[in-house]
């Protein structure tokens, strides 16, 4: 006899447990569902077995394969779009030429089907219904059979007033071949609601046999708990996959379990799990394969799938956690919660009886989670990004959110300190930037409202005024309800991470200082922070020497309030400006350099962070060209005699500090780092000159106008200039790459690497004699950046695809 397992279903009621998973494929005790179904069916003498597949198909395929390491011989049936129970078993009429019986994929039971098969046999019937009496059949699709087992009225969930028998279908069938003529092929079709009714009005001889031994089927979260315990208690004949330890107690292959930690029984403790000390495991907790339980937590009546880790001290009860779940230090997860896959929860956060958290969501510190977390990518605390923090206007980011931030960050500097908000030329910042002025100034804090600025020149404005600090708002002119608050320190440098914790601890505990209204401070309006940085930038060129010149530049910049800077700069200088409105048009500027016999084309991004330059030949200079560009004109303008870059930076950088006779050193990628080691190696200029000198780097403006006034006392045009920079191949990828894969991508790439030398300044970067490839792991995303760079463009692919091809297997041997 041939078997169909039906395996197609998507389980929503089961939801977060199934997200990324189909319902057969829920564990349980470190084995699939249907692993057990295929073990019932071997048991039974029924090898060839067929599967038909709807939801996440491959989950099942890529485990079973074609059956021979679990003794069975599988063919898969995949329906594109749902077909119902006998649509779907259609599907394989080809396969099933004699007798055959259809069981469910998702359900646990250790019925005895010979038996069935041969009463079905004995009965001569066309289909024959394993049946189970259950106690309360509200659930179930009730059948009614006369005293010779014949099937006389089906009823699907009925309510009690309509419940006439304990008999409810288990999904479980002998059918014969010939029910195939009773409907067409690719018609959507249902075994109960369908043809048993049809096969019923035919009078066509049709039996329910009712079924000793255990079936549960595992519809929702509470029946999936409790098919784990009713194995625990020894209520289902099946194999546990494991040793038992002792009594009541099951342990898996190389598990480590400490001799202080307490075990009660009964308990499953999946393969490769560590337990330590103090711990507390059970009753009745199932543990699945290399998980990690720390020092004094505890565990009781629930369900962990793969690879999570629970923290020191921390709770779990009656809860089912999903793969790859991370419990920090005296988190608490309660009665009936499931957590769904790769859900960070963190220290001392608690989750509340009965709530559901989707997959790949985090939960922070000190949060109590009261309702179900599905749509937002967070719920947490966590508020910076990789460029301060960053929302929707009024949606996430509101201007009570904005003055409690403010009241977070003044709470972490000395009650005197003075701070300076600035903001882009919009409304909107404007409201966000009162808003941090009145949290900052409720913690006694003075305030320095510097006005309307870009951010590059708030940096510098931070320290002319020497303030403890600064906030810059900006919202993004492409997409107004985007909005951007970046903190800096008082060198207007981006705040370090230990900082951003300090503040969003704060935030989130409103642990704020109160401060009585005598020592509230004032608001003070600086209305001449353009002069000022205007007057500074002139300071630093040779003006009558870049007048002489005569230059002509075609500007291209959608700021208005950066646009009248850089033409206030000009005019000064006395260089001929055209301005170009096609901001994203870039050969559109390159065409308006050579149609008007042009020196260069400038673009600048709206926060002054970022430009795009067109030598007079047309020549696009940008990204990496750009940086060697902005570091030749730093040596070149300055005393400075080391030049500092981040391990992403290209080769050309260590050309440019030869050829300037400067010593070249590379650094980790923040400004901080960067700062830190022009200060430690540049004793020959003062600090404050240092920091200054180093913010015009970060300053788009500062190094467009240092660009053309190198080129006025070199008396060479750019593309000259640039002929003294030497090129590289340069290539920037992205490959994806889990949160718990990480580690293991950078270990393996620093112990199997056949380059000349291995730099770990930040990631991995591997040296060869013309080439290097650095891989970096996203401190936000679950992927790694990889940056090559050669001298030959063919040797760079080669490299950079090897690279990206070994990064993607080590992340598949998980």
């Amino acid at each position: 006899m041939k078997a169909i397992i039906m395996a197609g279903g998507e389980g929503t009621r089961l939801r977060p447990l199934t997200c990324n998973i189909p319902k057969p494929m829920m564990p349980i005790m470190d084995k699939p569902v249907m692993e057990y179904t295929v073990e019932l069916l071997k048991k039974n003498g029924i090898t060839d077995i067929g599967v038909t597949l709807q939801y996440l198909p491959d989950e099942i395929t890529n485990y079973f394969g074609d059956g021979r390491e679990f003794g069975v011989n599988m063919r898969y049936f995949i329906e594109e779009t749902p077909l119902g129970t006998a649509g779907s078993v259609k599907n394989a009429e080809g396969f099933l030429d004699d007798s055959f019986i259809v069981i469910s994929g998702d359900a646990l039971t250790d019925i005895n089907l010979s038996t069935a098969i041969a009463y079905h046999k004995k009965k001569k019937s066309i289909a024959t219904l394993v049946l189970k009496e259950v106690p309360v059949p509200l659930e179930f699709g009730v059948v009614v059979t006369d005293n010779d087992g014949r099937v006389t009225g089906f009823l699907e969930k009925p309510s009690w007033s309509e419940v006439f028998s304990d008999k409810v279908n288990t999904g479980i069938y002998i059918l014969e071949p010939e029910i195939f003529s009773y409907y067409e092929k690719n018609q959507k079709f249902d075994f109960s609601n369908d043809l048993f009714p049809i096969l019923l009005n035919d009078k066509r001889p049709m039996y329910g046999y009712v079924a000793e031994g255990y079936w549960c089927d595992i519809g929702n979260i509470e029946q999936y708990i409790r098919c784990h315990f009713d194995i625990l208690k020894s209520l289902v004949d099946v194999n546990i996959k494991g040793e038992k330890y002792k009594d009541g107690i099951w342990v898996g292959e190389n598990c480590e379990i400490s001799t202080e930690a307490k075990i009660s029984s009964p308990v499953y403790i999946g393969r490769g799990t560590k337990i330590y000390e103090k711990s507390e495991i059970g009753p009745y907790t199932i543990l699945g394969k290399n998980n990690i339980i720390s020092n004094g937590a505890t565990i009781k009546r629930s369900v962990l799938f793969d690879n999570c880790y629970i923290g020191d001290n921390t709770e779990v009860r009656g809860a089912v956690l999903c793969k790859k779940v991370q419990l920090e230090s005296k988190a608490s997860v309660f009665e009936e919660a499931a957590i769904g896959d790769d859900t960070l929860i963190r220290e001392r956060a608690i989750v509340k009886p009965g709530v559901k958290i989707w997959p790949n969501k985090i939960i922070d510190s000190s949060t109590v989670v009261k309702s179900n977390v599905i749509w937002r990518g967070k719920f947490s605390k966590s508020l910076f990004g990789k460029k301060g923090i960053t929302g929707e206007v009024n949606v996430d980011i509101t201007p009570e959110f904005v003055s409690k931030l403010g009241s977070a960050y003044g709470s972490q500097l000395k009650p005197d300190s003075k701070v300076a908000i600035a903001c882009c030329d919009s409304g909107a910042a404007q409201m966000f930037k009162y808003s941090l002025a009145t949290g900052l100034l409720s913690m006694g804090i003075e305030v320095l409202d510097l006005g309307r600025l870009p951010r590059s020149i708030t940096r510098q404005s931070t320290l002319f005024f020497g303030v403890q600090g600064s906030v810059h708002v900006s919202i993004d002119i492409d997409d107004p309800q985007k909005v951007n608050i970046v903190f800096m320190d008082k060198n207007g440098l981006d705040i370090d991470k230990g900082l951003e914790r300090k503040i969003e601890n704060s935030f989130i505990r409103e642990e704020f200082r109160r401060v009585k209204t005598d020592t509230f401070k004032k608001i003070d309006h600086m209305r001449d922070c353009i002069d000022y940085y205007v007057r500074q930038i002139v300071n630093q060129l040779g003006v009558n020497n870049i007048r002489s010149q005569k230059y002509k530049v075609i500007l291209s910049v959608k700021n208005p309030m950066v646009l009248n800077i850089v033409k206030a700069i000009f005019q000064e200088l006395k260089v001929n400006v055209k301005i170009y409105e096609e901001f994203n048009d870039i050969l559109g500027l390159r065409k308006e350099v050579a149609e008007n016999n042009a020196s260069l084309g400038i673009r600048i991004d709206d926060e002054c962070e970022g430009a795009l330059i067109i030598d007079e030949k047309g020549n696009i200079i940008r990204d990496d060209l750009y940086d060697a560009l902005n570091a030749l004109v730093m040596l070149k303008s300055t005393n400075i005699r080391t030049l500092v870059v981040p391990v992403t930076a290209s080769s050309t950088m260590e050309q440019i500090a030869e050829m300037c006779g400067c010593k070249f050193i590379r650094t980790k990628t923040s400004q901080k780092f960067i700062l830190d080691a022009y200060l430690k190696n540049e004793n020959r200029i003062g600090k404050r000159e240092m920091i200054n000198a180093y913010l015009m780097t970060l300053d788009s403006i500062s190094v467009c106008m240092l660009a053309i006034n190198l080129m006025a006392v070199c008396n060479l045009p750019l593309s000259k200039i640039l002929t003294q920079v030497p090129k590289y191949y340069i290539t920037k990828k992205e490959v994806k790459c889990p949160w718990n894969m990480k580690g293991k991508v950078m270990r393996n790439l620093i112990e199997e690497n056949d380059s000349n030398s291995v730099d770990l300044i930040e990631g991995v970067k591997l040296n060869f004699d013309d080439s290097w490839a650095l891989v970096l792991p996203d401190a936000e995303e679950p992927l790694c950046r990889v940056y090559a760079e050669s001298k030959d463009s063919d040797e760079l692919k080669k490299l950079t695809d090897n690279l990206l091809r070994r990064i993607e297997t080590i992340t598949l041997e998980e």
